[in-house]
């Protein structure tokens, strides 16, 4: 009886070690590594989705603050442009979910982001949902929190006199013409971009381009060839293009890397692309058995609205204690 227990054991023990070798052969994790050594992004990204947007609403002052105070490696962001010309920072195509808009400017709920003006859209609520969808994450000083604008991000982000590094997304970019060549004046004009990004006083790349759209990150490879442009992947453009040609796209615009949906994170994905040179950024994972198995599978780093959770699984130190962030709103 002994001996058989014995005999499984070692059998268990056999596989596990066989299985570990086989999804490492597969995933190539050092070319991983390389990968974001040669785009100067530290291996092991956390990229604070949205902000800490578990913990606040999503892309607000609130979120960003708790992420910078945690010490998240990038603030994630979705551009988008207003009537007026003005590059704010949300994320849908619509106002009705996280906003008030329907009691503000009812009749136009579901109406584009480029319907409204930036005077229009400083008038919306994007904190009164947190507070009533999440009732024990809710805080009195999100009330009345404002959408914000670009350069408004970037406030916060250099409200230390340094360049916290930014990851941003041209969402929809199709629907903004120019948009590119706008973010990019920004950037260059508050000191994000420069000729050489490796002069910047920043340990790794102070900014990162991502897109679900080709085009998008091809005119921003020209624009701006020394940012890293992470081409991001969905379930559906796989099953149109395959792999193969998504690679090659990537490829085509200089890409630093992709960036998969969780459901695609498998280590013969991540080797597929770390076998091309690109790094492996997932979207958008929350929970520690995933950051376990996706990390055995290859990832590089995620996208993930609980920065917090991450930093702790990848053992980096937060720059101040967790509750003392979060006991400093009220």
């Amino acid at each position: 009886m002994v001996r058989n227990i014995g005999i499984v054991i070692v059998s268990i023990i056999i596989i596990a070690i066989v299985l570990d070798a086989v999804v490492s052969i597969l995933s190539r994790p050092q070319a991983g590594r390389k990968a974001c050594q040669d785009a100067n992004i530290p291996y092991k990204t956390v990229i604070a989705h949205r902000g800490a947007s578990y913990w606040a609403p999503e892309e607000t002052y609130f979120s960003y603050i708790i992420a910078k105070n945690v010490g998240a490696d990038y603030l994630e962001m979705d551009v988008q442009r207003t009537k007026d010309d003005v590059i704010i920072v949300f994320h849908d195509d619509t106002l009705n979910r996280i906003t008030n808009v329907a009691e503000v400017f009812p009749g136009r709920e579901n109406d584009p982001i480029n319907s409204f003006t930036i005077a229009e859209l400083k008038r919306l609520d994007v904190g009164k949902w947190f507070n009533t969808s999440f009732p024990e994450r809710s805080k009195n000083s999100y009330n009345g929190t404002q959408i914000l604008t670009l350069d408004e991000v970037i406030d916060i982000a250099k409200s230390d006199n340094g360049l916290y590094p930014l990851y941003i997304e041209t969402k929809n970019a199709k629907n903004f013409q120019g948009i590119e060549e706008q973010l990019v004046h920004i950037l260059q004009t508050r000191g994000y971009i420069n000729k050489d990004q490796k002069t910047s006083n920043t340990p790794y790349a102070p900014v990162i381009f991502q897109s679900f759209e080709i085009e998008s990150l091809l005119l921003l490879q020209k624009l701006a060839p020394q940012v890293p442009r992470i081409y991001l992947i969905d379930e559906d453009m796989v099953k149109q293009k395959g792999w193969e040609t998504l690679i090659s796209e990537a490829k085509q615009a200089q890409c630093a890397g992709l960036g998969p949906s969780g459901y695609l994170g498998w280590p013969w994905i991540t080797g597929k692309a770390h076998r091309n040179g690109l790094l492996v950024h997932i979207y958008t994972v929350n929970k520690k058995w995933q950051y376990r198995l996706l990390d055995w599978f290859g990832a590089d780093g995620f996208f993930t609205d609980r920065c917090e959770l991450l930093m702790e699984y990848y053992v980096k130190p937060y720059k101040k204690p967790f509750n003392e962030i979060l006991s400093s709103i009220d």
